[in-house]
């Protein structure tokens, strides 16, 4: 998790640099890989419960990849609440969490 909260510093300081506006909501994707497909299934319920709108596809006979998405804007707190909250859950569900992006919004 701490490897997933250093990038969040990293990405929101190469995010200024290209003029984005962090405090700008928009939708924020998060990814995670499963080895078995119903846990990738009941992480995606978990997270909807909390807000987010989640698709999982098969990978294989028995894996699963989940995306999930959420309106938010990408500032170090709400991008480290996020990870936080978003990683809790995969890792409950036995899945392994690879990340987050979002568009950038210059203004």
């Amino acid at each position: 998790m701490q490897s997933h909260l250093t990038c969040n510093v990293e990405q929101f300081s190469q995010r200024i640099k290209m003029r984005d506006n962090v405090d700008e909501p928009r939708e924020v994707e998060h990814f995670a890989n499963f080895a078995a497909i119903k846990d990738a299934r009941a992480a995606a319920t978990s997270l909807e419960a909390l807000g987010y709108a989640a698709t999982v596809t098969r990978r294989m006979l028995f894996r699963g990849t989940l995306r999930v998405a959420k309106i938010a804007t990408v500032d170090v707190e709400t991008a480290d609440r996020m990870v936080e909250e978003v990683f809790a859950v995969v890792a409950a569900h036995h899945g392994d969490y690879d990340g987050w992006g979002a568009p950038v919004i210059q203004g």
